[in-house]
């Protein structure tokens, strides 16, 4: 039995590629992928309101209006009961008036409020996007706010600190792997590609939808075929570098405005 697995170890190395390709874009992946959400914003957690209409807001991930940007809404024809538009047909826009203390964040959550609402520190923008997918743009206290700590799905040819990952020798291409790791929009991954974004740690049913397609498609072996007594001959295991993962902040941006982040201390 012995000599039948070295064997099958022995030819097993053979076959599959050692180094390979470092082209990390031509790795196939499922059309699938093409519709996870790869976020461009800083996110940030709501909690604490009380105000009984952006209450509604608790509990829930907001993206901040990009930096620069300034908040516009479309302006209202008061005697038409109806938006005023230019002679070319597109909307006429105002700028909006932030206050002291409030950012304008961007939520998939319909409060049903409307422009007149006006509660200190907190207010509705507009709305962007098509019936079935509009975004919604409030003014929202930064006391209430709490920088969220985005991970992201990567494929890799290269080993990185992660939450969580693992290697996969392929056919053709060397190792490649898929990692868990902390991300930051507008950050450069050289030699990675970010397939899919979030607030958490589960990427499960994404990191089966991959392995499913590259056994189907034989860019990987067959990992149950190729597991021998304790170890897997496809399955390259990573070494974790992030221990704990917190969702988000401690403190509010309100808060890290006044007394600074961790990050800024260290």
């Amino acid at each position: 039995m012995g000599n039948l697995q070295s064997e099958f170890i022995k030819e097993f190395k053979q076959e599959v590629g050692v180094y390979g390709s470092k082209d990390i874009f031509s790795i196939p992946l499922p059309e699938c992928c093409k519709n996870w959400y790869v976020s461009g914003r800083e996110m940030y957690y709501v909690q604490g309101i009380e105000d009984e209409v952006f209450k509604g807001l608790n509990n829930t991930y907001v993206e901040r209006l990009p930096k620069g940007t300034v908040a516009k809404r479309r302006k209202i024809d008061r005697v038409n009961r109806c938006f005023k538009r230019k002679p070319d047909g597109s909307f006429e826009y105002e700028d909006v008036k932030i206050p002291s203390g409030s950012i304008v964040v961007i939520s998939k959550v319909n409060l049903g409020v409307h422009f007149k609402y006006k509660e200190e520190g907190y207010g509705y923008v507009d709305f962007v996007g098509k019936k079935d997918c509009r975004q919604y743009l409030y003014i929202v206290r930064k006391e209430n706010l709490y920088k969220a700590n985005q991970t992201a799905l990567a494929l890799s040819v290269k080993n990185m600190k992660n939450y969580a990952g693992m290697g996969y020798r392929t056919w053709r291409s060397g190792v490649i792997y898929l990692h868990i790791i902390p991300y930051r929009p507008g950050s450069m991954y050289v030699g990675s590609k970010i397939l899919k974004t979030g607030t958490s740690l589960n990427y499960s049913e994404n990191i089966k939808s991959i392995l499913n397609f590259w056994l189907l498609r034989n860019v990987i072996p067959n990992i149950t075929l190729c597991t021998v007594g304790d170890d897997n001959l496809v399955m390259k295991p990573t070494e974790v570098g992030y221990s704990d993962f917190v969702p988000y902040d401690v403190l509010s941006l309100g808060d890290r405005e006044i007394y600074g982040s961790s990050e800024e201390g260290d």
